[in-house]
């Protein structure tokens, strides 16, 4: 007989020592019968509302192991040797299950740590068989499988700190070494995205799901992307099918519940969010956030709130410190830009991005020439180009010296008034330099930018930033109408 699950899903929390008991009856019962699922949501009950019965967390454990959810089964065993340090059956277990999953040394420091407690208990010959077996995997361990986790874990850190073009690189290079390794492949399809290639993203994943069906990383990212694209209803559709799905590992479980509350699947994201809370998982810092989310979204007012202003939450993001230089959506916006923006904003976007100075700047520069047919932008993205690897510039002079000009401008005007999103300083560089600005004297140039910024803004007198550059008050003067009637003519 088929679990009614909207049955079982509306019982009433679990709020004293007798609903407990029913929920691990119930389980017990299911579990007979084989009616593992079901057997599984009502040990999951139990244990939820008699937190301290440890004989609870056993069978719920032993469970897990059997339905395949292995590392949902050790973080269960953990909190047996939380809530019984002499329950030594659990130093075995996590040895078996994390030697299953391929975890040695995990297995190993387990194994050992129960043969100390246990030098002749129940379990101490399986336990001695285990770890002879431990060694031998680690000495038959392929160098080759080193290499690849080596790569992959590299250009996951190069994800996360928004360095695209290395991480592309390292991907791409992997995948020739690799080519069925599909995490690699899902990770380029991110990349592939995030630099403005929508389309290679879309036939990357494609191609996983038509290589391995059933990929869930490759879906869920697919849904991502298409909620990114703008296709909010063709990635809610293909979202309504995972609603019934449970992943064993907790961090694919995280994003699936992420995925599920990004498309408006609230119900679902927060029933997920809630299991993962309690069983201690807490993933990343948008935790408590996609939490919050979903238990508002659902009518939980105050619960979202109190995940909001969480210490843990807190403490988390007082450990990982904001810098936008490393900030994946920050460089990725960047290089978005430079391929869909007009060339006036190019001309913005090139400078912001060579002052990063770094190889993901020099690459990103690279791309220019792709994107535009106008000379004056392809010079000076070339200008950059040069600076950041400290070569000479052999282009066009008017360039050079309009580009010493912006850099003496950007020493009188502070880095958040030069980004404010109300401020005009880089685009009216931008709208002289296209317009064929000659720039013959490069310090009066910055004056006359820096006079013409300021001069929307606050009171700022010729005499005073003449003074500033150097320069006569005749001469800013001059170069200022210049740059005026430049700018009336383009």
């Amino acid at each position: 007989m088929e679990a009614n699950y909207e049955a079982l899903m509306t019982l009433p929390e679990p709020e004293s020592p007798l609903a407990a008991e029913l929920h691990y009856y119930r389980g017990r019962r299911a579990l007979r019968e084989g009616r593992l699922d079901e057997a599984t949501f009502f040990m999951a009950e139990a244990t939820a509302a008699a937190v301290h019965r440890v004989d609870y967390h056993k069978q719920y454990a032993e469970l897990l192991f059997e339905v395949g959810e292995v590392y949902h089964a050790n973080d269960v065993w953990k909190r047996v040797l939380e809530l019984d340090q002499t329950a030594t059956e659990a130093l075995y277990h996590l040895a078996s299950n994390c030697a299953y999953i391929s975890q040695y040394e995990e297995a190993a420091t387990y194994a050992s740590r129960y043969l100390e407690q246990e030098a002749h208990g129940r379990y101490a010959e399986s336990v001695q068989s285990l770890l002879e077996l431990i060694e031998l995997e680690q000495e038959l361990e392929d160098e080759e499988e080193d290499e690849l986790i080596t790569w992959h874990t590299e250009a996951q850190q190069h994800i996360d700190k928004g360095r695209l073009f290395a991480a592309k690189s390292t991907l791409e290079r992997l995948i020739d070494q690799y080519p069925t390794f599909w995490p690699a492949f899902n990770n380029l399809a991110i990349v592939h995205f995030y630099l403005g290639n929508d389309e290679s993203a879309f036939e990357t994943l494609e191609y996983v799901l038509d290589q391995n069906p059933g990929n869930l990383h490759a879906i869920l990212n697919t849904i991502l992307l298409l909620h990114e694209a703008g296709q909010s209803e063709a990635a809610l559709q293909l979202s309504v099918p995972l609603t019934r799905v449970r992943p064993i590992q907790f961090e694919l479980r995280y994003k699936l519940a992420t995925t599920l509350a990004l498309v408006g699947q609230y119900d679902h994201a927060y029933e997920e969010l809630r299991l993962l809370k309690e069983r201690g998982f807490r993933g990343d810092s948008l935790f408590g956030h996609w939490l919050s989310v979903s238990a508002y979204k659902t009518g939980r007012s105050e619960e979202a709130a109190t995940y909001l202003n969480s210490d843990e939450l807190k403490q988390f993001e007082e450990k990982n410190p904001f810098d936008i230089r490393d900030n994946l959506e920050f460089r990725s916006a960047l290089v978005q830009g430079l391929r869909q923006e007009e060339d006036t904003a190019r001309i913005e976007i090139i400078r912001i991005i060579s002052k990063l100075a770094d190889d993901e700047a020099f690459e990103a520069l690279a791309l220019t020439n792709g994107l535009t047919d106008n000379e004056t932008v392809i010079s000076f993205a070339e200008k950059c180009r040069a600076e950041i690897c400290g070569s000479s510039f052999t282009g066009d002079a008017r360039i050079e010296r309009g580009y010493a000009a912006l850099v003496l401008a950007e020493t009188e005007v502070t880095e958040a008034e030069q980004m404010s999103l109300d401020g005009d300083f880089y685009e009216r560089f931008s709208r002289l330099l296209l317009a064929g600005e000659t720039f013959e004297d490069v310090t009066a140039s910055a004056a006359a930018l820096v006079w013409m910024f300021y001069a929307k803004r606050e009171s700022l007198l010729l005499e005073e930033c003449a003074d500033t550059f150097g320069v006569s008050v005749d001469t800013l003067t001059g170069t200022i109408r210049t740059f005026k009637r430049t700018l009336e003519q383009a």
